[in-house]
Protein backbone atom coordinates (compact mmCIF):
# COMPACT_ATOMS: atom_id res chain seq x y z
CA UNK A 1 0.00 0.00 0.00
CA UNK A 2 1.15 3.59 -0.24
CA UNK A 3 -0.02 6.46 1.28
CA UNK A 4 0.18 10.22 -0.36
CA UNK A 5 -0.11 12.67 2.11
CA UNK A 6 1.74 16.36 3.30
CA UNK A 7 3.75 17.67 6.21
CA UNK A 8 1.14 18.63 8.94
CA UNK A 9 -1.84 16.87 7.02
CA UNK A 10 -4.35 16.02 9.78
CA UNK A 11 -6.37 14.19 7.82
CA UNK A 12 -2.97 11.84 7.13
CA UNK A 13 -2.40 11.92 10.38
CA UNK A 14 -5.97 10.07 11.19
CA UNK A 15 -5.75 7.57 8.06
CA UNK A 16 -2.33 6.36 9.42
CA UNK A 17 -3.72 5.83 12.58
CA UNK A 18 -6.45 3.50 11.08
CA UNK A 19 -3.81 2.03 9.17
CA UNK A 20 -1.71 1.49 12.38
CA UNK A 21 -4.82 0.34 13.89
CA UNK A 22 -5.64 -2.39 11.59
CA UNK A 23 -1.93 -3.52 11.58
CA UNK A 24 -1.48 -3.04 7.92
CA UNK A 25 1.90 -2.43 6.51
CA UNK A 26 2.17 0.68 3.94
CA UNK A 27 5.04 3.38 2.38
CA UNK A 28 4.24 7.08 3.10
CA UNK A 29 5.18 9.21 0.04
CA UNK A 30 5.06 12.84 0.93
CA UNK A 31 3.78 14.67 -2.44
CA UNK A 32 5.47 18.16 -1.15
CA UNK A 33 8.22 19.06 -3.13
CA UNK A 34 7.93 15.46 -5.48
CA UNK A 35 6.90 16.27 -8.52
CA UNK A 36 6.58 12.66 -9.59
CA UNK A 37 3.81 11.65 -6.44
CA UNK A 38 1.65 14.97 -8.04
CA UNK A 39 1.66 13.84 -10.93
CA UNK A 40 0.19 10.35 -9.62
CA UNK A 41 -2.08 12.49 -7.93
CA UNK A 42 -2.71 14.28 -10.62
CA UNK A 43 -3.46 10.94 -13.15
CA UNK A 44 -5.81 9.41 -10.72
CA UNK A 45 -8.06 12.73 -9.21
CA UNK A 46 -7.45 15.58 -11.69
CA UNK A 47 -6.91 19.21 -11.47
CA UNK A 48 -6.75 19.85 -8.38
CA UNK A 49 -5.22 17.05 -6.58
CA UNK A 50 -5.93 16.10 -2.44
CA UNK A 51 -3.88 14.16 -0.45
CA UNK A 52 -4.53 11.50 1.61
CA UNK A 53 -4.77 9.31 -1.36
CA UNK A 54 -4.10 5.59 -0.64
CA UNK A 55 -3.62 3.18 -3.19
CA UNK A 56 -4.17 -0.63 -2.61
CA UNK A 57 -3.33 -2.54 -5.31
CA UNK A 58 -4.91 -1.71 -8.74
CA UNK A 59 -7.52 0.61 -6.40
CA UNK A 60 -6.48 4.40 -5.41
CA UNK A 61 -8.98 5.50 -2.82
CA UNK A 62 -9.13 9.65 -1.72
CA UNK A 63 -10.58 11.70 0.57
CA UNK A 64 -10.45 10.96 4.37
CA UNK A 65 -13.66 9.86 4.77
CA UNK A 66 -13.47 7.88 1.70
CA UNK A 67 -10.49 6.28 2.49
CA UNK A 68 -11.48 5.10 6.34
CA UNK A 69 -14.93 3.74 5.01
CA UNK A 70 -12.73 1.68 2.24
CA UNK A 71 -10.25 0.36 5.33
CA UNK A 72 -13.21 -0.67 7.07
CA UNK A 73 -15.33 -2.05 4.55
CA UNK A 74 -12.42 -4.11 3.14
CA UNK A 75 -9.97 -4.61 6.33
CA UNK A 76 -11.48 -4.13 9.46
CA UNK A 77 -15.18 -6.22 9.28
CA UNK A 78 -17.53 -3.20 8.57
CA UNK A 79 -17.92 0.43 8.76
CA UNK A 80 -18.26 1.41 12.91
CA UNK A 81 -21.73 2.24 14.23
CA UNK A 82 -23.07 5.33 13.18
CA UNK A 83 -20.27 5.96 10.26
CA UNK A 84 -21.26 5.98 6.78
CA UNK A 85 -20.45 3.29 4.56
CA UNK A 86 -18.93 3.48 0.98
CA UNK A 87 -22.30 3.50 -0.92
CA UNK A 88 -24.05 6.19 1.33
CA UNK A 89 -20.77 8.84 0.71
CA UNK A 90 -21.95 11.58 -1.53
CA UNK A 91 -19.58 11.76 -5.27
CA UNK A 92 -18.38 15.05 -3.99
CA UNK A 93 -16.33 13.26 -0.97
CA UNK A 94 -13.35 12.12 -2.84
CA UNK A 95 -13.57 9.00 -5.36
CA UNK A 96 -12.07 6.14 -6.28
CA UNK A 97 -10.40 4.05 -9.17
CA UNK A 98 -8.46 1.74 -10.83
CA UNK A 99 -4.96 2.13 -11.63
CA UNK A 100 -3.34 -0.19 -13.57
CA UNK A 101 -4.69 1.16 -16.90
CA UNK A 102 -8.48 0.34 -16.54
CA UNK A 103 -9.06 3.04 -15.12
CA UNK A 104 -8.23 6.78 -13.97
Amino acid sequence: MLLYDAPDCWKCVEVKAALDALGLTYDAVTVRGNPAARAALVAAQGEPPQVPMLVDGPLAVWDRRRILAYLAETYGGGPAEGAPSLGELPAWMGGSCRVDGEGC
